[in-house]
């Protein structure tokens, strides 16, 4: 029931960090197994291996900003003044 900047920010980064998990994230390393086993490393493995990464850059960004926020909300984390 909490309400303010910091919850509407969780829960607009949580349907995108499920989706990129669900979405990305699980398709793309199943994939790259699939072709590393068949030792298959051509320019499409590396691509998708790219974006794999890319989206997990973006993930552990957003989890991030939840953990932030998460230890705000709980007291444990000052926020600090926004200069002027």
């Amino acid at each position: 029931g909490r309400k303010g900047k910091l919850v509407e920010g969780k829960k607009k980064r949580m349907p995108f960090i499920a989706m990129n998990g669900l979405l990305i994230m699980i398709p793309a390393a199943l994939f790259l197994n699939l072709r590393a086993q068949a030792g298959a490393f051509d320019a499409v493995f590396y691509a998708v291996q790219a974006l794999e990464l890319a989206v997990g850059l973006a993930q552990l960004t957003m989890m991030g900003k939840n953990f932030r926020d998460g230890l705000r909300l709980a007291g444990k984390l000052r926020v600090r003044p926004q200069a002027a």
